[in-house]
């Protein structure tokens, strides 16, 4: 059984779900229901062995897709003295 639900939404996040659905080549209403659904579903439900194993794979596909091209690009020391001297910097330069 069906039911009908009726939100107010910003003219930016209208334009946001217009612009995601001309790209997939669906509708703006398609797109939020499905993205609705699937945040709904994610939060109430506990994946399925299955599921984490496929999830998994998923994102091991990802891993070193990209170079930097620097050999050091995630020694933790090197990357935590790079925050520290943005955040102490005012950025004024």
């Amino acid at each position: 059984m069906s039911k009908s639900l009726t939100y107010e939404i910003s003219d930016e996040l209208l334009q946001a779900f217009q612009q995601m659905a001309a790209k997939s080549g669906t509708s703006p209403e398609a797109l939020a229901l499905e993205w609705l659904a699937r945040r709904t579903a994610i939060k109430n439900r506990q994946l399925t062995e299955g599921e984490k194993k496929a999830a998994r794979e998923q994102l091991k596909r990802h891993a070193g897709a990209v170079d930097s091209g620097d050999p050091r690009s995630a020694d933790n020391e090197r990357i935590d003295a790079d925050l520290a001297r943005e955040y102490a910097s005012t950025h004024d330069e």
